[in-house]
């Protein structure tokens, strides 16, 4: 699925979403990648996870109802409702989803073993790493929930598309609609470029064109 999306950056979706009305589908600054060449897009599989400091009877088990819910080319995302002391995400899970088919995760958390996952290639966003187990400091308390993660709502199923500048959520009712526009967009780009590169003052070519 994300092969026909690679041409298209984060910038592009956002621009044609503000312009469709949908102007909060990119995740908050601090959400950052680990490796600057990151690249993704996918559905999103969602775990809602929560603070606590008692002790849990099952404290991974939503992460393992998720990942036998994952399917090759999703995205996970977990919400972690503000706690950022600890990594619910690391190298073993990451592995784990990997032999899933899943490559990448966005959490508004924090991670463990980046520099593993970074060998690996599992793609990563999130707002910092810590050496702290999660265990009796967040939970996962729900799987394929509509969550709020970096001040953007994701639903199951909706598109997750990250570059380097960022993520931007496409919700399923309008991704192909998305799509269509971004590819059209991104051909008169592609036109006002080339007349930029000539001398042209970008007035001039902004009044023609209506794209800068």
């Amino acid at each position: 699925m994300y092969n026909e999306w690679r041409p298209i950056y984060t910038a592009l979706a956002a621009d044609i979403m503000d312009t469709m009305g949908f102007r909060e589908q990119t995740l908050e600054h601090t959400v950052r990648p680990s490796l600057a060449s990151t690249s993704f897009g996918g559905p999103a599989v969602t775990l809602d996870a929560y603070q606590t400091d008692e002790p849990h009877a099952d404290p991974y088990g939503k992460i393992f109802e998720a990942y036998e819910l994952m399917k090759r080319g999703d995205v996970v995302v977990v919400a972690t409702n503000g706690e950022v002391r600890s990594g619910l995400w690391g190298e073993l899970l990451a592995t784990a989803a990997v032999a899933r088919g899943v490559n990448a995760v966005v959490t508004d958390g924090l991670v463990r073993d980046v520099r593993l996952m970074d060998e690996m290639g599992f793609q990563c966003y999130s707002r910092g790493y810590s050496p702290l187990d999660s265990a009796g400091r967040i939970v996962p308390r729900d799987v394929q929930v509509p969550v709020i993660c970096a001040g953007v709502h994701i639903a199951p199923g909706d598109f997750i598309l990250a570059d380097y500048e960022g993520i931007v959520v496409i919700p399923t009712a309008i991704l192909d609609d998305v799509r269509s526009k971004c590819m059209e967009k991104l051909e008169g780009e592609n036109t006002v470029r080339d007349v930029l590169a000539t001398g042209r003052s970008p007035r001039d070519v902004f009044d023609e064109y209506g794209i800068l």
